[in-house]
């Protein structure tokens, strides 16, 4: 068994995996470019714990996809055989999450977190309910159909530790080498199946530069009303990724290409149409791939705000910042939300967020001209993410933004908050009272003993004041 310390892949010779049926392509290690170098130690060390115990491990997914063409992975997913109740046995620090399908998150004390499943069936069933499409795949399987179920070509590529080998069930590999986005499935029945794979299709497409193959684009032609059954959290979630990804310039032009903007956000798609260059979400969506690239961070709000705008506030004299915001701009504003939230679910408090940005927008453009920032803003809880949108704004138009950082240095309070990092420590030996006071020190509570111990010395024995509670009973 090979251990994350043993000697380079380059210099061992090649074994075949063992037990691979399906026939799949193997890609030995002198042919592709997956080196363990470029994989997290967290990663590995996940991966050969299941090894050393008996199970088979891969790493897969969008790992793979991205170390193969020489990029730097977000994050790494691991498949396996051993199933969520043995995972959580195996690893302490581990938690399983999931309704529809248990997977198993292990956390690691530098904030890293490593998504472990367990290799799943191929065939997805669906059930069409009131809140869109829900997926039916909690069912177990082997890698050769954890691979087919996936929805690229390109996503469904196994990575081999023990072989430093590429496992390949689906021609990912000829795809990634041609540089085509391609459904594993016929694309109608995927699509059908999970109507967010068009999304998935476009995005990578997108982020790569990719090709998508003639038959996938023109399924997604053809079924993307199938977009509205989606569940709106899911594809507002989906939505977030692709607005932090660095590349949401492309990405969204892609969605305005193929007319999935319509079943979506059908009144954006209108006004992008109608107004091509003038409108602003193109530019400001190219500030942003900017800052996602420089790793800048940007709230849910703010995000919001650079592809809402012009759908919260139609008139496009707002949008610039130009004119006053009209009468009865709060109810305008709900109802747009309203609206929105049939396809996409904004949380109530990115609401709230947004609603308050969008308000102050026109103000803080007025105090940037003048060249200083009135003191009733100076103290706003929401003062951070509105200087985000403008800046964004500002910034998209070429103008300076040397005055928004002097205002975010003086003005905006950086936030203490003691939050949760997700890995898992052990609990104090001395945890919350059952009434739910304070956490209690460990001198607090030896303290707490011994003053109890010194009130009891002059008490005589349990024993002899039984005795004496029974003579005092007695007739």
């Amino acid at each position: 068994m090979s251990a994350p310390d043993s000697p380079d892949e380059d210099s061992r010779p090649f074994k075949v995996p063992a037990d691979l049926p399906g026939n799949p392509r193997v890609i030995p290690r002198p042919e592709h470019r997956i080196s363990r170098k470029n994989i997290s130690k967290e990663t590995l060390k996940v991966l050969y714990r299941l090894l050393n115990k008996g199970y088979k491990a891969y790493l897969v997914g969008g790992g793979v996809r991205d170390l193969y063409l020489g990029k730097e992975p977000k994050d790494f997913d691991v498949a396996t055989d051993a199933r969520p109740s043995r995972l959580k046995k195996i690893f302490r620090n581990c938690r399983i999450i999931g309704r529809r399908f248990r997977i198993a998150h292990v956390y690691f004390p530098d904030n890293s977190i490593i998504e472990v499943a367990t290799f799943r069936r191929g065939e997805v069933h669906t059930i069409q309910k009131e809140d869109g499409v829900i997926l039916l795949d909690n069912q177990y399987g082997t890698p050769e159909e954890d691979a087919r179920r996936r929805d690229l070509t390109i996503n469904g590529l196994l990575y081999d530790p023990e072989s430093f080998s590429i496992i390949d069930y689906v021609g990912g590999v000829e795809d990634l080498d041609r540089r085509i986005v391609r459904t594993i499935k016929p694309p109608d029945s995927s699509f059908q199946e999970d109507p967010v794979r068009m999304i998935r299709a476009l995005r990578h497409s997108a982020r790569t530069g990719f090709t998508v193959e003639e038959e996938t684009l023109q399924s997604i032609y053809q079924n993307r009303v199938e977009l509205q059954k989606a569940n709106p959290s899911r594809l507002m979630e989906e939505t977030y990724k692709d607005l932090r990804s660095g590349a949401a310039l492309p990405y969204f032009r892609k969605l305005v290409e193929t007319h999935l903007f319509d079943p979506i956000l059908p009144r954006l798609a209108e006004q992008i149409r109608e107004h091509d260059s003038e409108h602003p979400l193109f530019r400001r969506l190219e500030v942003l791939d900017r800052w996602m690239v420089n790793k800048r961070t940007l709230t849910n709000s703010v995000l919001v705000s650079v592809l809402l705008h012009s759908v919260l506030l139609p008139e496009p004299a707002l949008w610039n910042g130009e004119s006053r915001n009209p009468p009865g701009v709060w109810p305008l504003l709900q109802n747009g939300f309203q609206e929105i939230s049939t396809h996409l679910r904004v949380s109530r408090r990115d609401f709230e967020r947004v609603v308050q940005t969008l308000l102050a927008f026109r103000k803080l453009r007025q105090f940037h001209d003048r060249g200083e920032l009135a003191t009733s803003y100076q103290k706003k809880t929401y003062l951070a993410e509105a200087l985000d949108f403008l800046e964004i704004d500002l910034a998209s138009l070429g103008q300076d933004t040397s005055l928004i950082d002097e205002w975010r240095r003086d003005y905006v309070q950086e936030e203490n908050a003691d939050r949760h990092t997700g890995f898992m420590r052990p609990r104090s030996r001395y945890g919350r009272s059952r009434r739910g006071g304070r956490r209690r020190s460990s001198s607090r509570a030896k303290t707490d003993v011994k003053t109890s111990a010194e009130s009891n010395a002059d008490k005589p024995p349990a024993k002899k004041r039984r005795r004496r509670r029974r003579k005092k009973s007695s007739p």
